[in-house]
């Protein structure tokens, strides 16, 4: 019986042990001006959709200055789409700022021939997410607002990256 229970609490172990393992880093490691390492939060896509569609519905939110609800779009996200921007941002978007204040949120919604939503996608800038692609956190949600895609997200940067002078911003000109 001893041994049975041994047996037990070592697979139980191994089973811990190989969780722990296969658990996805919660954030990424950055130097500081001192050289000394610190943490920074990788964004949560689930987490930031309750923010942007509940506590503070982007559908309230301004349509990007310039641009029009159900505009003509290039495919990618849709046949027409509809780009909002947080009113944290509005100012700098509408005076054409080049480079987007923290926290600022660009949300588009995507939409098929029939005008139908059928996704809607994300550019979060956070403090020390990807220096090198200016902060930039990116996701894509289905309509009911599963997340398809998430973090430094290589379609959404590859394509983005054409506008890296104007803060990865197609709609800023």
């Amino acid at each position: 019986m001893e041994i049975k229970i041994i047996m037990l609490l070592i697979l139980i172990c191994i089973i811990g042990i190989s969780g722990c393992a296969d658990q996805e880093n919660d954030s990424v490691s950055e130097g500081n001006e001192d050289g000394i390492d610190s943490q920074v939060p990788i964004p949560d896509a689930g987490a930031i959709f309750s923010i942007f569609t509940i506590n503070d519905s982007y559908n309230d939110w301004s349509i990007w200055p310039g641009q029009v609800s159900h505009a003509q779009g290039s495919g990618v996200h849709g046949d027409y789409i509809t780009i909002y921007v947080s009113d944290d941002a509005l100012s700098l978007a509408e005076s054409g700022g080049q480079v987007m204040p923290y926290e600022t949120m660009v949300v588009k919604e995507g939409f098929n021939s029939d005008r139908e939503l059928i996704g809607v996608y994300l550019m979060y800038k956070a403090e020390g997410f990807d220096p090198d692609h200016n902060d930039w956190f990116w996701a894509s949600y289905s309509p009911d607002g599963d997340v398809q895609a998430e973090g430094k997200v290589p379609g959404c940067i590859n394509c983005h990256e054409r506008r890296k002078n104007i803060d990865y911003i197609f709609s800023n000109v």
